[in-house]
């Protein structure tokens, strides 16, 4: 994703006004930035172009509440899968999956694609895109050795 903020020399302050800046990278993990400095009139403005991904909320522990260790544990699993997934396609994580996405796939435990698409976050192309292997993780997961 692409930011453009151009933030204006505030007289008042002297100075720009770092805090809209730091207000709008809060959530954002920046992978490259340029920032330029120009005038128009008598304005001074600095612009800054950012690309940048979306950071991900950790999945908070009442969340969390109500799982066992095999679920916990499948949950790593699906990250991961997702982490390699976003890797090799080249988008962030969140396109392959939401932590709450990944959450509601490890509650319901779907066995075949149409179960799994009661998992809410969880559409057609998803599931026509992941489904084959998220429903082969779980069943992995849960197979007898």
């Amino acid at each position: 994703m692409f930011k453009i903020l151009t933030i204006p020399f505030n007289r008042i302050k002297q100075g720009f006004d770092e805090e809209l800046l730091n207000r709008v990278t809060l959530n954002k993990q920046i992978k490259s930035h340029r920032a330029e400095f120009f005038q128009m009139g008598e304005e001074a403005y600095w612009t800054v172009f950012m690309e940048y991904d979306p950071l991900l909320e950790k999945t908070p522990e009442r969340d969390l509440e109500g799982l066992g260790e095999p679920e916990k544990l499948l949950l790593e699993r699906l990250r991961a899968w997702r982490k390699d997934r976003a890797g090799k396609e080249g988008v962030p994580v969140y396109i392959i999956g939401t932590n709450r996405e990944l959450l509601g796939i490890v509650r319901a435990k779907p066995a075949s694609l149409e179960a799994l698409k009661d998992v809410k976050g969880i559409g057609k192309g998803k599931i026509a895109r992941y489904g084959e292997e998220i429903i082969g993780i779980i069943k992995g997961f849960y197979e007898k050795a």
